[in-house]
């Protein structure tokens, strides 16, 4: 895939050789989060255990990480994880795949990546008898947004959050 004016890139399945982009990437998505709600946590901090516990449900075939690739290099990521259910109190029961992160490297936004990323994610999930994706974006991530509108994503449910004064 590519976008016929920038530079050509692939999507691919995560290789353990990934890992220190995947980090980087995770690292990255997570520092500009917190530039947007002040309590996230540092993206070093948390970066392997949540790395760990992705590649972990890869292995027993109920997530996958999906790499988006320029030049051989490692540029962005997505995973998606499998048998995630609407509340099952309000819902009837359906098959549900998560996208639980996305990101794509400053340098290489723009150029349909993300797009790419969702899409194969969707691929995945419906050979994996999913019947519906969700994702969740922070309010204020205009980009987010903006990509998984032009995903086909509309919106669901909207959690609103206040910060209470301390005592």
């Amino acid at each position: 895939m590519s976008n016929s004016s920038t530079q050509a890139f692939t999507v691919r399945e995560f290789l353990p050789e990934d890992l220190p982009a995947l980090k980087h990437c995770f690292v990255e998505l997570q520092e500009f989060e917190r530039e947007l709600v002040n309590h996230r946590l540092p993206g070093a901090e948390i970066a392997d255990r949540y790395i760990q516990a992705l590649i972990q449900r890869k292995k027993e075939n109920t997530a996958e990480i999906l790499v988006a690739v320029v030049d051989d290099k490692p540029v962005g990521f997505l995973s998606v994880l499998l048998s995630e259910q609407l509340e099952p109190d309000l819902n009837e029961p359906i098959e549900l795949a998560y996208l639980s992160d996305i990101v794509v490297r400053k340098e290489f936004r723009k150029l349909g990546i993300g797009e790419a990323l969702v899409k194969r994610a969707e691929e995945y999930a419906v050979s994996h008898k999913a019947i519906y994706m969700s994702a969740n974006v922070l309010a204020n991530n205009q980009g987010g947004r903006n990509l998984y509108a032009k995903s086909g994503f509309n919106e669901y449910e909207l959690l609103l959050l206040k910060k209470l004064p301390t005592k």
